[in-house]
Parts: C-alpha cells; structure tokens; sequence
C-alpha cells in the first residue's frame, strides 16, 4: 500500500554521482522521454521512509549519525529496474552504506523491502523502453561518494533539512 505523504531520508551523492547521473538522464531524455521521476532533488540512495509526524526525531537521528559518519564511496557497477516502469544504478551494497542505512531502516512509504538504488528514469513501460535502450549505449560502472544526508517529503517533493557527512568523524 503506498502512502499519500511521507518522509525520506537519502544519502546523497557528491559532485561526481551528481554529474554521471546527469549525463545518463541527458542521454535518456534525447530519446524524446521525459518520465515522471521528480527532477527537483539531488541523485541519492532512499534510506527509510517514515510518517510525517515522525520529523523532529528523523531529523535529530540525521544531526547524530551525520557527525559520526565520514563520506565514504560507493560503486555502481550497473543499471537495473523494478518493473518495465523504473530503472535505476545499483549500487554495491557495503558495510559502510549498510550502516548509514541502519538507523534509517523504516519503509512507511510503500512497505517494500529495502533496496538500494539511484533512481534515473520513471515512466510508461513505452517510454522505459526507449530509456533503457539509451542506457545500454551510455551507462559505464561509476563511482560515487555519500556527501550528506537529506530529509524531504513527497508528493509533491519537499526540501525539509540537509547534514553534511563529518569529513573529520
């Protein structure tokens, strides 16, 4: 059952992540798709979604774990889907994101197990079609460092508070 308004928690990623997941959607939107993917937020890993209700606490979790947790890299080796609607750059799951992920682990949203991914394209299977053909030419195995945490809610998307990592943790 997916919710109507909800909190997220994401890892964002650093200038890097940021600009290979750019050029990827640039080359799936040259095909002549756009998706429905909301376009107003950084590229990051959703960690948990939580009640709205849930704010202050979310937020002071996200002040704590972000002064003990140094930006740390993650690899993304390939591209996957849910569905014929979604797709997505998979990261490896490390012990370093599965700890950032711990404190977070809460899926009020839709009550899907957890999995990680960088959200690129969402649309009519037609359309994810045409995007995953762009994604065969384009997408190369990148890298990519966790910067910060963010806190928004959705829908429609809202910025609520960011907490850089601790470059000195």
């Amino acid at each position: 059952m997916s919710r109507d308004k909800f909190l997220t928690v994401m890892a964002v990623l650093g200038e890097n992540g940021q600009s290979q997941m750019e050029g990827m959607q640039r080359a799936i939107f040259s095909c002549g798709v756009q998706g429905t993917q909301t376009m107003n937020i950084p590229f990051h890993i959703s960690l948990g979604s939580f009640p709205l209700e849930k704010k202050e606490v979310i937020i002071k979790r996200m002040q704590s774990v972000s002064k003990e947790t140094r930006p740390f890299s993650v690899i993304f080796p390939v591209y996957s889907s849910f569905t014929d609607r979604v797709l997505f750059a998979k990261p490896i799951v490390t012990p370093e994101l599965l700890q950032l992920h711990s404190p977070f682990e809460g899926n009020y949203a839709d009550g899907f197990p957890w999995t990680p991914h960088a959200t690129l394209f969402i649309g009519a299977a037609e359309e994810t079609a045409i995007a995953r053909k762009a994604l065969d030419e384009c997408f190369q195995p990148f890298s990519a460092s966790i910067t910060a945490l963010e806190l928004g809610s959705f829908f429609p998307a809202e910025f609520i508070c960011r907490c850089p990592l601790n470059d000195e943790a």
